[in-house]
């Protein structure tokens, strides 16, 4: 607090004052609008923070199973989303899901399925990074929270899920290794009076994995009176300057030409959007975005999230251990079987027996390996090398900067020793003289 206090200058004087002065106009906040027409108050009401996640059949590996395998070998293909669902209110029957009436629209089941088989909208991994991006990078503090946690309307800097369980460890990695002023708000005890009983665990996973990644940790408050709301300094500095400009002050605006607050971050959103996209673009021109049999290589929300965060880290990559299926080429009889399962059409098997897999694509599903009938696949750690897809357009960048640097540097040497026979030339003609 004591550098925040010793970097205040005149531009957080005027703040100050105009803050205040907004508090002598209206002193009952919205308080004013729920006498006028309390209509126009919003009350909280929990589910509209939640939604019920659509279900696609085509990409769940234990639907594909059914059509190539046994039955009783597609049921043990995976039961995640069975396992994860505190009421039952899934059915999978052989190439169907169904949703029942009963589901909490807790969202567990779009976080667990490593092929993103439930779809809710508003709760996907793209949505969630860009919410709480927003308001980490607009605050001081940015906190996740739960419905039952909160029981309020969120102010600015909360982000009210379901359950806090439905945040993936892909989203945490990617959050936590870019800013350190994430944390969970949830009361002690709270989820013991909760009927998602497998939501706890499931935040308590998904973090845990997501710091051993990052090296970073996820922070966390119980007391609600302990949450800080403050934006962040940057932020009003930058909100201010901008109603400024839009009311004509364009001689302040010219003195700092900072980013009005909210453009700031919705372009840090945009950037970062941008930014996968091209990610993605690279890894299909680097691999190829269909297989050998035509078949379009599908990357996930959660893998592109990962991927994108580690093409600015790559350093990161290390401390990341997941496993992909390797074969044993002395047990395959080129069934295809494994190909024809994968939900994101990550393996490959060529006509001379040959079968890989690129590791970017690749969910770490272990499905191909446990419908393949010869047991010639099997999971090994991969090379976290592979996760790191290059940006070229990066790397133009730096080399031309380089090549910018290495020229001024040469300009300057040439400067340099134009100026010294200059001089030379000089003190010659003086000698002359004398």
């Amino acid at each position: 607090m004591a550098d925040a206090r010793d970097e205040h200058d005149v531009l957080d004087d005027l703040i100050d004052i105009r803050d205040g002065f907004s508090g002598l106009q209206n002193p009952l906040g919205s308080l004013t609008d729920a006498v006028i027409d309390p209509s126009k108050v919003r009350q909280y009401d929990p589910s509209d923070y939640k939604e019920r996640p659509r279900s696609n059949s085509v990409f769940c590996t234990r639907c594909k199973a059914s059509s190539l395998v046994s039955q009783e070998v597609a049921d043990a293909c995976c039961s995640l989303c069975l396992d994860i669902c505190p009421v039952d209110a899934i059915e999978i029957h052989k190439a169907s899901i169904r949703v029942l009436d009963t589901c909490r629209m807790c969202g567990l089941c779009t976080m667990v399925c490593p092929s993103e088989v439930f779809v809710a909208q508003r709760l996907m991994t793209r949505q969630l990074y860009d919410k709480i991006v927003r308001a980490a990078s607009a605050h001081e503090q940015c906190y996740v929270t739960c419905t039952r946690a909160l029981g309020r309307l969120p102010k600015d800097n909360e982000v009210l899920l379901p359950c806090v369980g439905l945040i993936p460890r892909e989203l945490w990695f990617s959050l936590i290794a870019d800013y350190d002023n994430v944390s969970v708000y949830l009361p002690l005890g709270i989820c013991d009076r909760c009927r998602t009983t497998t939501g706890e665990e499931a935040y308590a996973t998904e973090i845990s994995v997501a710091e051993e990644w990052s090296q970073a940790s996820v922070g966390l408050e119980v007391d609600e009176g302990e949450l800080n709301h403050e934006q962040t300094r940057a932020y009003r500095r930058g909100q201010f300057l901008n109603e400024m400009r839009r009311a004509g002050q364009a001689a302040l605006t010219s003195m700092n030409p900072a980013l009005a607050g909210a453009q700031a971050v919705a372009k840090k959103v945009k950037d970062h959007a941008d930014q996968l996209y091209r990610m993605q673009q690279s890894l299909e021109n680097a691999v190829g975005g269909k297989t050998s049999a035509s078949r379009q290589r599908i990357l996930t929300q959660k893998r592109r999230t990962v991927l994108g965060m580690l093409q600015g880290h790559p350093a990161l990559a290390g401390r990341m251990r997941l496993q992909v299926p390797s074969c044993d080429t002395t047990r395959c009889t080129m069934c295809d079987v494994c190909t024809r399962m994968c939900p994101v059409n990550a393996c490959e098997l060529d006509a001379q027996g040959h079968f890989s897999v690129e590791t970017a694509y690749c969910i770490n599903c272990a499905a191909c390996v446990r419908v393949c009938p010869e047991d010639a696949l099997t999971m090994e750690t991969c090379d976290p090398s592979e996760l790191v897809v290059r940006d070229k357009e990066a790397e133009r960048r730096k080399r031309e900067a380089q090549q910018q640097m290495e020229r001024a540097h040469k300009a300057a040497k040439e400067g340099r020793r134009q100026l010294n026979r200059a001089l030379d030339a000089l003190e010659r003609l003086d000698d002359d003289t004398k």
